[in-house]
């Protein structure tokens, strides 16, 4: 069979998913999960593509979904989702309207809360549109930050604040409590780990004081964690006081279905222990080379435009295709980025001419779908099966 990318009569960029890759990772994390009894409710954001979201939703590890907002929750819902977990605060009067009709259409939705302004502002939100259906309460997790973060309350104190605001709302009840470890290892390295498993660590000392104080009013409370970096140390420091309290673990992960050849590549847990999921990248950005002005260097027309730089810039894939026929390529680095075009730093000797096509490895999946409004799909043999919408 003859791979139809790196064809010279395609037109480039593109963006190419590989559902073959994607299939037998959300595999490999469900494999991962059940043998270990935790749950994930795959963060939708990193593709918003439902034939991703669609073989997640399948796994028997898969509680739900998550998402950032009512607009992605909407996507889920037409996944097949039948719990979704909004992990951010609503505050919205529309997003809260949609969260409060959903409930009564059987959905399971909850969000997040972290301070006793933002719980009144959702319940009296809420009594406006429950008045015909006070029974409805609507689930909130408490979130957990920490100090120069992003959302999250910052102390004991706080989380006690909290909670009394839920406890005297009229429509609101806490589940339990949610973190997210992502931001404070962007390396995987010793001192990353180190600030990682701390913070969660106050993460479980939250969850445990909320529940014994009587706070947690789920016969099951929810802790929830974990993006795909560090959702092994998720589970190695949360699960055992999660199972103690008769609870549930909850996973956000999202880019382990699609991997990257760039910082989950660092900062996969398989690098720290031999028994993680084995996953594979399966997107990849496909340029040709427009120009090689010096003899060190190329220029691919892809860039900011097109590829994902927040966290690294991608990855020449060792092989490059001159009129649809593969040759290995040696020598060949990205340099730096600008609008339209991609800067490679080239060995004299590498062989590298002006039409070839590069496949170029990404770091950070979600940057990718942001881009795109049509990604390429295609199986193992780089065949061409279908085109994927992310929907926005």
């Amino acid at each position: 069979m003859t791979a139809l990318l790196g064809d010279p009569r395609l037109r480039y960029p593109l963006a190419a998913l590989n559902i073959d890759a994607v299939r037998d990772n959300v595999t490999a994390m469900d494999d991962y999960l059940r043998l270990r009894s935790a749950k994930i409710a795959p963060h939708a954001k990193t593709t918003l593509l439902s034939e991703v979201l669609t073989l997640q939703t399948r796994m028997a590890s898969t509680w739900g979904l998550t998402v950032a907002d009512t607009m992605q929750a909407r996507l889920a819902q037409q996944a097949g989702a039948q719990r979704i977990l909004i992990a951010n605060q609503l505050v919205e009067a529309d997003d809260i309207a949609w969260a409060a009709r959903a409930a009564r259409t059987g959905l399971t939705v909850i969000s997040l809360v972290d301070t006793p302004e933002g719980v009144r502002l959702l319940d009296a939100a809420l009594t406006a549109h429950n008045r015909p259906f006070a029974a409805v309460r609507h689930p909130v997790l408490l979130e957990v930050g920490y100090r120069g973060g992003r959302g999250g309350i910052r102390s004991a104190a706080d989380a006690d604040a909290v909670a009394e605001a839920v406890t005297c709302s009229q429509h609101l009840e806490l589940r339990g409590v949610s973190g997210y470890e992502g931001l404070l290892g962007g390396l995987g390295d010793s001192a990353d780990l180190r600030r990682v498993d701390t913070y969660l660590h106050h993460v479980v000392e939250i969850a445990c004081r909320l529940v014994d104080r009587g706070a947690v009013t789920a016969p099951q409370p929810i802790l929830s964690a974990g993006g795909s970096a560090y959702f092994d140390r998720v589970i190695d420091i949360c699960q055992g006081p999660v199972s103690r309290l008769g609870g549930l673990l909850l996973l956000r992960s999202g880019c382990y279905a699609v991997h990257d050849h760039g910082m989950y590549a660092r900062s996969y847990p398989r690098g720290r222990s031999a028994d993680g999921p084995a996953l594979r990248p399966a997107a990849t950005l496909w340029a040709r080379i427009q120009s090689r002005p010096e003899p060190t260097c190329a220029i691919a027309a892809a860039g900011r435009r097109h590829l994902p730089y927040d966290a690294g810039l991608p990855t020449p894939l060792s092989i490059r295709f001159r009129d649809g026929v593969p040759a290995p390529l040696v020598g060949a680095a990205a340099r730096a980025v600008s609008d339209q075009h991609l800067h490679l730093e080239l060995a004299v000797e590498t062989d590298l001419a002006v039409g070839d096509v590069l496949p170029l490895g990404i770091s950070h999946p979600c940057g990718l779908f942001d881009r795109w409004r049509s990604i390429s799909i295609v199986d193992d043999h780089g065949q061409l099966i279908g085109t994927g919408r992310p929907a926005f």
